[in-house]
């Protein structure tokens, strides 16, 4: 997270480069991209902080904008020459349209972080503005050397805050979420139908049956049971427990996996 300030439009233009980092020798600049941030400041369809799905008073998700919702409208309403939003217990009517309560809450269960109604239903209505979402950008990368060949992406997101409005929420917090440690327990209790390619001193078929197993990712930590020796029926009897420690992330669904 970097935070900068400027003065429109004397310093119009941020430029963010990346660098490819060198011990020994000067670091090398792989590619930059250009903001125009006048353009975005003045743009009328409030590019100077996008909007978020929810109006959040707390938590991880708070509200980031100087003002907030139902002062945007109504600076919207004004900007546009529209009609004030008239709002009600569960409602808001705004350029002829109703927005309610309903349309927040249907089937979402309950936020404890959310702030209070009028605002919440104010940010509906802005939503539906054509007006631009909280996204993360992907920008383009290119190279003073080679100004027409593109040289990767970067992703991420500028929010501007004029300092005549006052001093915006605090920052979204990009620290990567910390995974959480689980166990996998696996029993392994009998087999059968297993091919018997070997055998015995009599001239019988048989195999010796073991079982193996490990978590894609972690095939370090690979366990086995004990070997049911001589099975004549593709049968094997064990009473055995793989215990399975790993990483998750719950909000990704996946399984963190650390390489040095």
């Amino acid at each position: 997270l970097f935070e900068v300030t400027c003065t429109l439009p004397l310093e119009k233009d941020l430029r963010v480069a990346l660098y490819d980092y060198d011990l020994l020798s000067k670091d090398e600049k792989i590619g930059e991209t250009v903001i125009d941030l006048e353009n975005r400041f003045l743009s009328g369809y409030g590019a100077r902080c996008g909007l978020p799905q929810t109006y959040c008073l707390s938590g991880p998700n708070q509200w980031r904008d100087q003002l907030r919702p139902s002062q945007l409208l109504h600076l919207f309403s004004q900007q546009h020459n529209y009609k004030a939003p008239i709002y009600k217990s569960d409602r808001i009517i705004f350029r002829e349209r109703e927005y309610t309560l309903a349309e927040l809450e249907d089937g979402k269960p309950p936020n404890p972080h959310l702030g209070p109604v009028e605002e919440r239903l104010a940010l509906l209505a802005l939503r539906n503005q054509g007006l631009v979402p909280e996204h993360v950008e992907t920008r383009r990368l290119y190279s003073p050397l080679q100004p027409d060949i593109e040289q990767g992406k970067l992703q991420m997101w500028v929010d501007l805050f004029p300092k005549s409005l006052g001093h915006p929420g605090p920052p979204f917090n990009v620290t990567p979420r910390k995974a959480k440690r689980f166990y996998l327990r696996c029993i392994i209790w009998n087999a059968r139908d297993v091919i018997l390619d070997d055998l015995s001193i009599t001239g019988e078929k048989m195999s010796d049956i073991y079982v193996k197993g490990w978590l894609v990712g972690h095939e370090e930590n690979k366990q086995k049971t004990d070997v049911h020796y001589r099975s004549m029926g593709g049968e094997g009897n064990f009473n055995w427990r793989f215990i399975f420690p790993f990483d998750y992330l719950p909000a990704e669904q996946m399984c963190h996996v650390a390489r040095k």
